[in-house]
């Protein structure tokens, strides 16, 4: 805690910065699983954002839009990840069947939901950056468009649209898989 004190200049206060964390955490950690799918990797990725937004309390100041901030470093600091590991290949999470609860659904309806959403995620993780970015954003971390476009920096029709082409992509590739 005394580092974060020490970090932390008089423009940001504690109490500043342990609002934008108790407020933003929770979208900001789905967000980081929807670009990793490994749990260590997102609480990796996550702990990197909140410390890069901490060296810089200047920009959460100077932002309007704290959340649009942090998606944004996050995204930042995700690409250069993938940058620096392209090399090493990143294997999508497959759960046990132990993991889900069986509320009243049979083992097999279990597995086809879980093998379901395996695909979905197969695809995309597969879909090329500009797509995947704003589809991970929009339903994992339940960000608005208006709000992926100032995170990305670019307009809300080009949002849409890249939400829209993504999902037919998906629904291309759920159909093949028939």
């Amino acid at each position: 805690m005394d580092l974060l004190l020490r970090v932390i200049n008089k423009e940001t206060s504690q109490e500043d910065f342990a609002d934008i964390v108790d407020e933003y955490s929770t979208s900001v950690y789905r967000f980081c699983r929807g670009l990793t799918y490994s749990k260590e990797d997102a609480e990796d990725l996550f702990q990197e954002t909140f410390l890069k937004i901490l060296e810089q309390p200047n920009k959460i100041n100077a932002s309007e839009n704290p959340k649009s901030l942090l998606f944004s470093t996050c995204t930042y600091i995700w690409k250069g990840w993938k940058r620096k590991y392209a090399r090493r290949s990143r294997l999508a999470p497959v759960g046990t069947l132990d993991e889900s609860a069986t509320d009243g659904c049979s083992l097999e309806e279990n597995y086809m939901e879980q093998e379901e959403n395996r695909i979905v995620r197969a695809l995309v993780d597969a879909l090329p950056e500009k797509f995947k970015i704003p589809t991970i954003l929009y339903y994992t971390a339940e960000i608005s468009v208006s709000d992926i476009a100032l995170s990305l920096d670019i307009p809300v029709g080009t949002v849409k649209s890249r939400l829209y082409k993504a999902r037919k992509i998906i629904e291309k590739g759920l159909m093949e898989y028939e």
